[in-house]
């Protein structure tokens, strides 16, 4: 096998285009980031996401599985020592995980639970994995890829993914679009509340601005969705209310057929900083430490 690239090396490729885990949050089909997360980190102007424990395992692990792999399918894999780019939309790139001698992707996972993975064998994977490999195979223009997934730390299973050269069209057409705001330096729509307040949140606006029909309808239908959310929390209080009753006194562990339904225990006692015991004592101190917290826009619904 070639060298994989290094964490460095992959970070400073990925800012050059558009790589396989970025299609679904460019798609609005991530719930880990937006589009407008990635356009920040393509112009660098938001740090990459910090590896969490799963992150850093998953590349840990990377060379076990990939090896297991090449054990049980007899194939040989190599690693590509630098991101493939295609031939003529130079903004897709991949970083892949393996291509085996006979000519296909090999993609390498991790996974805690066998949620969204089909049978072995099958092309059933989450969709956010589907969408990375179906990029892939258009940037390297080959016809199958492999998925080696180990869930739980011992379940070992493939996968066999497909071109589908009408998904290809579309992500071609979609992945363009979104290059051109990179490109432009102007951020794609804001799809979530919290794009919307990372991009318009800090600055002050007056003024008022005619709602069109689209917009009434949201206001409408964010109101009823507030009702529903308020009978939820009232619902679930109930809920609560019948589990701590049944514990009471008498323990902190409920308990059926041998299985814990729920506990209520006390937590360990939190620990508080008195910031207003001390700025009566050390008034001085407590201005000089003391940081101005930056203004937000706040959203109130009439």
């Amino acid at each position: 096998m070639n060298r994989a690239l290094d964490r460095t090396e992959f970070l400073e490729q990925r800012r050059l285009g558009i790589g396989g885990s970025d299609v679904a949050p460019i798609l609005g089909l991530s719930k880990w980031a937006s589009p407008l997360d990635i356009y920040l980190r393509k112009r660098g102007e938001q740090p990459e996401q910090d590896d969490n424990e799963a992150m850093l395992w998953g590349r840990a692990l990377e060379p076990v599985i990939r090896q297991q792999y090449a054990e049980r399918t007899g194939r040989i894999v190599r690693v590509p020592d630098a991101a493939l780019v295609h031939p003529l939309h130079t903004f897709a790139r991949a970083n892949l995980d393996g291509v085996t001698d006979d000519g296909r992707v090999v993609e390498v996972k991790t996974a805690r639970t066998a949620q969204d993975w089909g049978e072995p064998g099958s092309d059933e994977i989450p969709d956010a994995y589907a969408l990375q490999v179906q990029h892939y195979l258009l940037v390297s223009g080959l016809a199958v890829a492999d998925v080696a997934v180990l869930i739980g730390g011992s379940d070992f299973r493939l996968y066999e993914i497909h071109a589908d050269a009408e998904l290809h069209d579309m992500l071609v057409d979609r992945e363009a679009e979104f290059w051109s705001h990179v490109e432009r330096g102007e951020p794609p729509p804001a799809i979530t509340f919290a794009d919307a307040q990372q991009r318009w949140g800090r600055s002050g606006r007056t003024g008022a601005v005619e709602a069109d029909a689209e917009v009434v309808a949201a206001a409408r239908d964010l109101a009823v969705l507030r009702g529903k959310v308020d009978r939820l929390t009232e619902d679930m209080d109930g809920c609560k209310a019948i589990l701590t009753r049944a514990l009471a006194d008498r323990g902190d562990t409920l308990m059926h057929g041998g299985a814990v339904l729920a506990t209520w225990k006390l937590a360990k006692t939190p620990e508080r900083f008195d910031s207003a015991a001390f700025k009566s004592v050390h008034p001085d101190l407590f201005k000089q430490f003391t940081k101005a917290g930056e203004p937000s826009r706040r959203l109130l619904v009439k």
